[in-house]
């Protein structure tokens, strides 16, 4: 079955206007009817456009999309894949957010009281989420899957008060990484709290802390920009990455 380009644009919804776009760019080349020029799209074109606006969907910008369909459809098909799994794990991490703000409602009306544990269960599996996410798989590469699911299990099991301890620790560090940040005073008092911070804020995921692996944290905070940037975002200061690297290493030497 063909669609005329009105047809097309009404099933995707989509205006016309963007269809003639998407065929000027070669993103979704049109078929051209041989008795009056009409843009025509076939049945594989359709195919194509709802892979179009999937990745749209997904956040991809029309660049990258025309990049994906030049890949032959099984490549194609396993990024979507892909795509499918960070679904299921959102729906996943959605359902517990659901489940626990029902349950703190419905306490607070008078019903079942939550345990502190439980207070905090969803959002220490968020976190544990979005670590995976962005770092999990240099993670793995690094220290190993055992070390990682053993570190990930040590955070998930954490009790309500060393979860906030946690968090608090964070904080006070980065309060004086932003300082630090700005004097370049790596081998300090400040720098020794911050150094001291830390440590103490990875021991409460890692199973077993050694000088060197702290160490070899400092260097992936330097290589990658993705640590670089949430310190950045965390501090204001688009240094702050750098500068915990060199007080970890400074205090590691």
């Amino acid at each position: 079955m063909s669609y005329s380009i009105q047809a097309l644009a009404k099933l995707a919804g989509l205006s016309p206007r963007t269809l003639r776009y998407y065929d000027q760019i070669g993103l979704l080349p049109a078929q051209r009817n041989p008795q009056n020029g009409y843009r025509e799209y076939s049945a594989a074109q359709v195919d194509q456009l709802q892979r179009i606006r999937y990745w749209q969907t997904f956040g991809f910008t029309l660049a990258e999309i025309q990049e994906l369909l030049t890949q032959p459809l099984a490549d194609q098909d396993a990024a979507l894949r892909r795509q499918r799994e960070a679904l299921r794990t959102e729906q996943t991490r959605l359902t517990k957010l659901l489940q626990q703000l029902d349950r703190t409602l419905a306490a607070h009306q008078g019903g079942p009281q939550m345990t502190d544990s439980e207070k905090f269960a969803a959002f220490k599996q968020q976190a544990l989420t979005t670590n995976d996410q962005q770092y999990g798989a240099e993670a793995r590469q690094r220290y190993g899957q055992a070390a990682v699911t053993a570190s990930q299990q040590k955070f998930a099991h954490l009790s309500a008060a060393d979860y906030q301890a946690m968090q608090a620790i964070e904080q006070h560090l980065l309060t004086d990484l932003t300082q630090v940040a700005q004097t370049q005073d790596t081998t300090g008092p400040t720098a020794q709290r911050i150094f001291t911070a830390h440590k103490d804020w990875l021991c409460f995921t890692w199973n077993n802390y050694t000088a060197a692996q702290h160490r070899g944290l400092a260097q992936l905070y330097r290589a990658d920009p993705r640590f670089q940037a949430y310190y950045a975002r965390k501090t204001g200061q688009p240094n702050a990455g750098v500068t915990l690297a060199a007080i970890i290493e400074h205090f590691t030497a």
